[in-house]
């Protein structure tokens, strides 16, 4: 794990993000006793600090998604960012604070496609998660690989990334339980739970089949989808 920020390099950050004087100007200082409206330097400072944040994150990404969470070093998201060191300790406390900063907004956005279902019927509803699986694994590949690798990883004392991730997986199997529910009021909850971890289970092989080569991932999770309308169907 990085270091912790030497007081300099906190120090460079508030300088690389703006600085607290413009901070404070952007906020509206009262001056003479009346607010005065943020000025345009202050507005540009926070768009900056905004856009650097987000390109922080996304490099962290990229990086992680690549090389695991003990490959990933606050050198080498600097260099994918094209930010300095001091600007990254600006935004983040150390390496696993920027990691579960990737996790949660990474989690945020596959939930919405994950979850996205529709359908009236079993094989409607089922498709329907099938394919926002489908859509997820190809919108945000970087982030699956790394929650894979997070969740794989073995240490000594669980990182803060790896903690949230789990947790935001679990509650992920149980929106999808909440959706098969829906058609199926009368199947018990832990069958519904049962096979919402079997649907993201499909989804986790389905990816580490696309690392191999090019696959039908269509294809692929429309089979899944069948296989699961089966399994419930069959009780």
């Amino acid at each position: 794990m990085a270091g912790t920020a030497t007081g300099s390099a906190a120090a460079e950050g508030a300088a690389a993000e703006g600085a607290v004087v413009e901070g404070a100007a952007s906020e509206g200082a009262v001056v003479g006793g009346a607010a005065s409206g943020p000025k345009p330097s202050a507005r540009r400072t926070r768009a900056n600090g905004r856009e650097s944040r987000r390109k922080i994150i996304e490099a962290a990404a990229a990086v992680a998604g690549e090389r695991g969470y003990e490959g990933t070093s606050i050198a080498k998201i600097s260099k994918a960012s094209g930010l300095p060191a001091s600007s990254i300790y600006w935004h983040f406390k150390d390496k696993d604070d920027l990691l579960a900063v990737v996790v949660e907004e990474g989690v945020g956005r596959w939930l919405g496609q994950v979850t996205r279902a529709d359908g009236s019927t079993l094989p409607e509803r089922v498709l329907d998660l099938c394919k926002g699986v489908a859509e997820a694994l190809s919108a945000s590949p970087d982030f699956i690989r790394l929650g894979l690798m997070l969740a794989l990883e073995q240490r000594p004392e669980e990182t803060a990334a790896k903690s949230l991730y789990l947790r935001l997986r679990g509650e992920a199997v149980g929106l999808i339980a909440a959706q098969l529910l829906e058609v199926l009021p009368e199947m018990p909850e832990a069958r519904a739970k049962e096979l919402a971890t079997y649907a993201l289970a499909g989804g986790d092989g389905i990816f580490l089949a696309m690392q191999f080569g090019e696959v039908d991932v269509a294809g692929l999770f429309a089979m899944h989808a069948e296989a699961m309308v089966h399994l419930i169907e069959q009780g």
